[in-house]
């Protein structure tokens, strides 16, 4: 596709905005279509420059290179379904809606047999604030590498697009990924949080956990990574200096606090369950690793 033909956008809410906004700073010419014509976000989009087409098949039709940014993977289907199969005909979608490997894979089935000449599964990676940021990032999985290239022009204004191969399912399994780990930090965070606030006299806690906390946490983002690299290596009994009796202690501490002071701490129950499985199964001096084992359901090592 040529840098100078257009784009197709579906989906104008917050992330769909900002991805907007950024082609259209790099002058891309956007046609838009989103299902309220009327909302402030799409006249935010309007006055950038894009065009907007109420007619979604209209919307289709009028680029070659379409991308999608919607609420779920269902409510494509719901409106792709309808639609005469020779709208897709000659298209390239890059779908940046968040969704599960085995909904990427049934859409790239349900566009192949509309005969979309080429589907690209991703996820932006940052917040809608971060979008067109030297920090944004893109990942992209589908088709192949040389024809991702003729396409990274109408992704590279929204951020740094990554093709991460021609498995369908790479980028949300990716995108689920990184997630997983974010609202992990955020639930344990916020379980630690409530236990300060139930301090004396329900103290503030936002220089505490910003100033001290967060610093704590910065420098152990890493220990993700080794504890990576033990579960490739099989390396269940490497406690890294931290065995698993160790820190299942630690953690049985954190749930019986969190029910002494009145704090919901289930999010760190399940936790204790899986650690005390690897203790079970590997013994105390295990490493944190072995929890790999148990989260698949795998019998053997």
């Amino acid at each position: 596709m040529a840098a100078t033909q257009g784009i197709t956008f579906i989906g104008i809410g917050n992330m769909g905005l900002a991805a907007v906004l950024a082609l259209r700073k790099a002058n891309l010419p956007i046609t838009i279509w989103n299902r309220t014509t009327t909302s402030p976000k799409v006249q935010s989009a309007i006055a950038a420059g894009a065009t907007l087409e109420p007619s979604l098949s209209a919307a289709l039709s009028a680029n070659p290179l379409i991308i999608i940014c919607l609420l779920d993977y269902p409510t494509i289907t719901s409106l792709f379904s309808p639609l005469s199969p020779s709208l897709f005909t000659n298209k390239t979608i890059i779908n940046l809606t968040n969704g599960t490997p085995r909904q990427s894979t049934a859409m790239q089935t349900l566009l192949t047999d509309r005969q979309v000449t080429s589907y690209f599964d991703g996820a932006i990676m940052v917040t809608p604030q971060m979008v067109g940021s030297p920090h944004s990032l893109l990942v992209i999985s589908g088709q192949d590498e040389s024809t991702f290239s003729s396409i990274s022009h109408a992704l590279s204004p929204i951020g740094n697009p990554q093709y991460l191969g021609p498995d369908i399912t790479s980028a949300s399994r990716f995108d689920l990924a990184a997630l997983s780990a974010m609202y992990g930090m955020f639930a344990g965070g916020m379980a630690g949080m409530a236990l300060l606030k139930r301090g004396p006299g329900s103290p503030k806690i936002g220089k505490t956990v910003k100033e001290q906390i967060v610093p704590i946490i910065s420098a152990l983002v890493e220990y993700l990574g080794l504890l990576a690299e033990a579960w490739d290596g099989e390396r269940w009994g490497d406690s890294m200096g931290n065995p698993m009796g160790m820190q299942l202690e630690g953690v049985k501490n954190i749930v019986e606090a969190c029910r002494e002071e009145g704090v919901d701490g289930r999010v760190l129950e399940a936790l204790r369950g899986q650690m005390e499985g690897v203790v079970g199964r590997f013994g105390a001096d295990s490493g944190l690793a072995g929890l790999g084992i148990l989260l698949l359901g795998e019998e053997g090592v």
